[in-house]
């Protein structure tokens, strides 16, 4: 093995402490959600008149904050060949629209048979990818950028 084998940074090193511990910090913003939630009852209503139409507008900021970053390291004027990648494509297809919601599904049936709700939303996150997670992930990984905006 040469030196610069050797001496090269593992991927936890060459993360940031920030996405090394991302895991750890969703936990901690839900625990914090759900505390302020049993602490202060009245900050859903509070919430609710923070929205325009449909759209919470503190959630939107988060969400645009979230996505940018990863969204900023692409490199646009690749995603036209990106897109003629028909392997690729059919394959992204083919795992959201068609293995997820069949999953979620038989999950659904097999777990929540008795609570329709419950079965609803597991099936309905089947079918509904969240952008958002799917860019910060990719970005985390190391993944092609041009391929995860796409």
């Amino acid at each position: 093995m040469s030196q610069s084998e050797t001496c090269a940074p593992s991927a936890a090193q060459k993360m940031g402490w920030l996405d090394r511990y991302l895991t750890v910090w969703i936990f901690l913003a839900m625990a914090i959600g759900v505390s302020v939630g049993w602490l202060f009852p009245d900050v859903a209503t509070i919430s609710e008149r923070l929205s325009v139409g449909s759209t919470n507008v503190p959630l939107a900021i988060g969400l645009i904050l979230m996505m940018y970053p990863p969204l900023a390291k692409v490199n646009y004027r690749l995603l036209g060949s990106v897109t003629r990648d028909k392997k690729a494509i059919t394959l992204s297809l083919i795992m959201n629209w068609v293995v997820g919601p069949i999953l979620m599904f038989t999950l659904a049936v097999l777990f929540l048979r008795d609570e329709p709700g419950y079965m609803a939303g597991v099936i309905l996150i089947g079918l509904a990818r969240c952008i958002a997670m799917v860019l910060v992930w990719n970005d985390i990984s190391g993944g092609n950028k041009e391929y995860g905006a796409a």
